[in-house]
């Protein structure tokens, strides 16, 4: 995200009377009868301004939300989106354009598609940090789908489907054999299969922001896991067989009850972030 795109989040979250800083800690803060209440006045700043990256990141906020999405503003930020339009802004590196474009695809792709009181999120490419990695990864469920049709599971070791209202991982994740990151957040996930166990070269899991209550005793078989994400979800126990993991476990905002002893231990490897409801 761009410098402007993050003085414009300041300004408006400012206007709606939220503070960043507690509003990453928890996304209720900002909600649709919130952003709907002050829409008019964060539109007329974004229209005073003259600066597309303030419509822009307004309307990343309204898909987050599920407000209403006025047409001027969509038609607005659609025709930035072009990247033709966009190109003319900057000036990028190759490799920065081709993860620009990657973004561009996914926000029109949301823009156009998008409803009224349904929440949608951008992807986030993690750890993407050269052409040579971008290649080796799969980003939404089409390409998922035409790539696992191919056959070459070898190839990828990155598979991103963040925000595609899964409700279950795609059977077609567990043919690539080498996936070393793994992100499936703001999903519906509640369940996760107990193959994924099976994925051994994996050493980062995104799942923050799902429905999981549960988690399967076979991830701790994953011995090269080094990050497992799991934010925001309904979690209320972690299985012992995750007590062999050299792994940091984000698992902030879950209802756990009880937290295992090796979770509570000061150790090089484990660390855990938790807030309870």
């Amino acid at each position: 995200m761009s410098e402007e795109h993050y003085y414009w989040i300041e300004m408006f979250f400012e206007r709606c009377g939220i503070v960043l800083s507690e509003y990453q800690n928890d996304r209720t803060m900002l909600n649709k009868a919130i952003l709907e209440e002050h829409l008019d006045d964060l539109i007329n700043t974004a229209d005073k301004s003259g600066d597309i990256s303030a419509h822009q990141t307004l309307a990343v906020l309204i898909l987050q939300v599920g407000a209403k999405l006025p047409y001027d503003l969509k038609e607005k930020v659609l025709e930035s989106l072009e990247w033709e339009n966009d190109n003319k802004r900057y000036s990028w590196s190759p490799y920065v354009i081709n993860v620009r474009k990657v973004y561009l695809k996914d926000f029109k792709q949301k823009i156009i598609s998008y409803k009224n009181n349904h929440a949608s999120f951008l992807i986030n490419l993690k750890r993407i940090h050269d052409d040579k990695e971008l290649k080796k990864a799969l980003i939404g469920l089409e390409q998922l789908k035409s790539f696992s049709m191919l056959g070459s599971f070898e190839k990828v070791n990155y598979i991103n489907l963040d925000s595609c209202e899964l409700t279950e991982v795609p059977e077609e994740v567990f043919k690539f054999s080498n996936l070393s990151i793994l992100s499936l957040d703001n999903n519906k996930i509640k369940d996760l299969p107990s193959n994924l166990g099976g994925l051994i070269s994996l050493k980062s899991i995104y799942l923050s922001y799902n429905h999981i209550e549960s988690l399967p005793s076979s991830l701790g078989n994953l011995k090269n896991l080094r990050s497992l994400y799991l934010n925001n979800n309904n979690l209320k126990s972690i299985p012992n067989t995750f007590k062999t993991l050299k792994c940091i476990f984000y698992l902030q905002n879950n209802p756990i009850k009880n937290i295992p002893v090796f979770l509570k231990e000061n150790s090089k490897y484990k660390k855990i972030f938790y807030t309870k409801h």
